[in-house]
């Protein structure tokens, strides 16, 4: 075996699923944007698969979102049960095969393309839920078997997502990539409502979070209810609008953010980012609601506010406190990288008010260069630290 074989075998990069599910994912939000914006203005499409829309949706929500997520659950799936998370040749095939899925669509043949991308993305699903399972069954950690359904669920959405642009049913799979949005304000949700008030806490030492225990399963059962009514208002006829249940939704995780809230937050970016993401997801949810209800405001303009501002920024935030913490360095955020925060909530907010504007492209594309601006500067000063081993010497 050669030694510089060996050598990438043994690269910082592939020892454990953070390091190269944040940086390839960081890689592929500027890339994909970027070539969103070309296929916008230019009216270029270098994948023939699938309309650009869907195309561009669900890259943001597997290629770019998914792949943040999973890392982040197999990384935490080692704190959690102390067994050890995927790492070297198998986690450096689990990314290889993310990449097949991301270029699958850019196959000349369309035959082709569809099965690399349908299988080469199921495969990848496939080898997170496995090591993320792996590690929870083992260690009997029934707390976190919740994450187990919901990375299940995201795989058969995905599927369901692919198939059906693949047989043509453009209107239903614009409305599952609209109905996983709401999927991923179950995992903010669940992951959120339990970081948050812990690094506030910690932080500020302080104890807020006077709710009673229960209340954080009623906000999961109303955020629940609510994506699950989205969904099928979709798919069947329904006695009521579930834009009540997301109203409801996002009544009760404004609720449950104040009594987290402490006013030193605001002097730490790496809280008051988290913070903001949730404040986001939560109102965000309101005006889903109003928007299902009424014709205030459309609803495709403000499923951004979630996507971007909620989503992203949470995936923003925790991507720059884990990547510190879990190579052993201190939580002190660059002041420069706080810039990458005020840019990722300004580009949701941007997008989600583009049609109100006199020139609705431009101001999409000022989104979309908020957006690339973001994930650069989190590119640049993060690809040192994820590709360097941990401070302390341990692994990692």
């Amino acid at each position: 075996m050669s030694k510089s074989l060996t050598s990438i075998r043994q690269h910082p990069i592939i020892a454990l699923a953070f390091r190269p599910a944040f940086l390839l994912g960081a890689f592929w939000a500027v890339i994909s944007i970027v070539l969103w914006l070309f296929m916008l203005t230019k009216n270029w499409q270098p994948q023939h698969i699938m309309p650009m829309n869907i195309w561009h949706a669900h890259e943001m929500l597997f290629g770019f979102g998914a792949m943040i997520a999973t890392g982040f659950l197999m990384t935490a799936g080692q704190n959690w049960t102390g067994i050890p998370g995927l790492s070297g040749k198998p986690l450096a095939f689990l990314c290889l095969t993310w990449l097949v899925a991301r270029l699958g669509p850019f196959i000349a043949d369309q035959a082709l393309a569809w099965i690399t991308l349908i299988s080469a993305q199921i495969l990848w699903w496939l080898g997170c839920i496995l090591s993320f399972s792996r590690q929870i069954i083992l260690s009997r950690n029934k707390r976190n078997a919740f994450f187990i359904l919901l990375l299940s669920t995201m795989m058969v959405f995905n599927i369901f997502i692919l198939l059906a642009a693949q047989h043509k049913e453009y209107q239903l799979a614009n409305h599952l990539c609209q109905s996983m949005v709401l999927v991923f304000t179950l995992l903010i949700g669940s992951v959120g409502g339990r970081v948050i008030p812990f690094f506030t806490n910690t932080a500020c030492n302080n104890k807020n979070g006077w709710l009673p225990p229960y209340f954080n399963i009623l906000v999961l059962i109303s955020t629940l209810m609510g994506t699950a009514g989205f969904i099928l208002s979709g798919l069947t006829t329904m006695p009521f609008k579930p834009g009540w249940l997301m109203m409801l939704s996002g009544l009760l995780h404004l609720i449950r953010l104040y009594s987290w809230h402490h006013k030193l937050i605001w002097k730490m970016a790496l809280l008051w980012s988290l913070h903001l993401a949730y404040l986001a997801m939560a109102i965000g949810l309101i005006l889903l609601g109003i928007s299902d209800l009424t014709n205030i405001i459309p609803f495709v303009d403000t499923l951004h506010i979630v996507a971007i501002t909620a989503i992203a920024g949470m995936i923003l935030s925790m991507m720059s406190r884990v990547s510190l913490g879990h190579t052993g360095r201190p939580l002190h955020l660059n002041s420069t990288m706080a810039i990458s925060f005020v840019f990722i909530f300004l580009a949701g907010l941007v997008r989600m008010l583009a049609p109100q504007s006199s020139d609705p492209m431009l101001v999409i594309m000022l989104s979309g260069g908020l957006w690339v601006a973001s994930f650069t500067l989190f590119i640049y000063f993060y690809f040192p630290i994820l590709t360097k081993p941990r401070l302390d010497g341990r692994l990692g």
